[in-house]
């Protein structure tokens, strides 16, 4: 299978190395030049735009920060489908709308082209390990023929519903990503303001009904004052923005969503956008004068 791959970030890196190792022919564009040439040094090929690597491959994935660079890498002049041949299937593991998915698949169906949203959740390292989430929606042909490149990069694959589906369902996980991270940064805050050890306190929760996955993957980084972007603020935000979109479209009024939203904008405003999403907590923790931070015995 001749593969591409738009967007080589974060994430978008290291799921072209397990392509490459699961020795798939790969084809590469991506807007920074250090990617793209530690992925050909690893047996990639770079094409020269999107319309380009599109004319190459049987399947193009994306993986784009923002939706309005995924509708321009898809249906701009020099995008994929202005290179697309019929037989092409296209999968975006972007976090958008399922509005633009259905754009999206509509324009390429005119072309004899398929198109799959297929969001990922698992963070960088999951990436790294070919064990994310892959959740998709369209056309189960498509999905089927898309499978082994998925499968290369992820551990649990699930086809969905129609297209959107997918989508729908990482906005729910982004949407508790939120939820949690801003409970998170209230409990620990609070805790710290009586005086408790954040690391006793989380050695508690592990064990206790209140526990998260997204304390597991935050509190340390809190304590040690480690912000650098695994995940940013501003992509959390923009994917919020989109969840409570989206229900306002449905009917459905998300309070807990609306705050948590309110919570992460905050934190952006306040200049903490670039950093990772354990920096919501920043803006409470200058509210109330205090850091939650390791104690020199831990």
């Amino acid at each position: 299978m001749k593969v591409g791959f738009v967007g080589l970030g974060t994430m978008g890196l290291p799921m072209t190395k397990n392509l490459l190792r699961a020795g798939m022919e790969v084809w590469v564009v991506s807007r920074s030049r250090g990617p793209i040439e530690e992925a050909c040094r690893l047996g990639a090929r770079e094409a020269e735009s999107p319309k380009d690597l599109a004319s190459k491959v049987d399947l193009a994935l994306t993986c784009l920060p923002m939706p309005d660079v995924v509708e321009e890498v898809y249906l701009g002049t020099d995008g994929l489908l202005a290179g697309a041949h019929e037989g092409l299937i296209l999968a975006d593991h972007s976090t958008v709308s399922p509005e633009l998915n259905r754009k999206i698949y509509q324009a390429a169906k005119e072309l004899g082209v398929s198109f799959l949203d297929a969001p990922i959740s698992g963070g960088p390292m999951g990436a790294e390990a070919g064990t994310l989430t892959i959740m998709c929606g369209g056309d189960e042909e498509a999905y089927q023929r898309a499978l082994p490149a998925f499968e290369a990069m992820g551990r649990k694959i699930v086809l969905i519903g129609p297209v959107g589906s997918g989508s729908v369902v990482k906005l729910i996980n982004n949407l508790l990503v939120g939820i949690h991270t801003a409970a998170l940064s209230e409990a620990f805050v609070l805790g710290e303001k009586a005086g408790i050890d954040p690391h006793l306190l989380h050695e508690i929760l592990k064990v206790s009904t209140g526990h998260s996955y997204m304390i597991d993957r935050t509190i340390d980084l809190i304590q040690d004052r480690d912000f650098v972007q695994r995940f940013s603020i501003n992509l959390l935000y923009k994917d919020m923005k989109i969840a409570t979109s989206l229900a306002d479209q449905l009917g459905v009024p998300l309070r807990l969503g609306a705050v948590s939203e309110e919570m992460i904008g905050r934190a952006q405003a306040e200049g903490h956008g670039g950093e990772d999403i354990a920096a919501i907590i920043r803006p409470l923790e200058k509210e109330v004068g205090i850091e939650v931070r390791r104690r020199k015995s831990n």
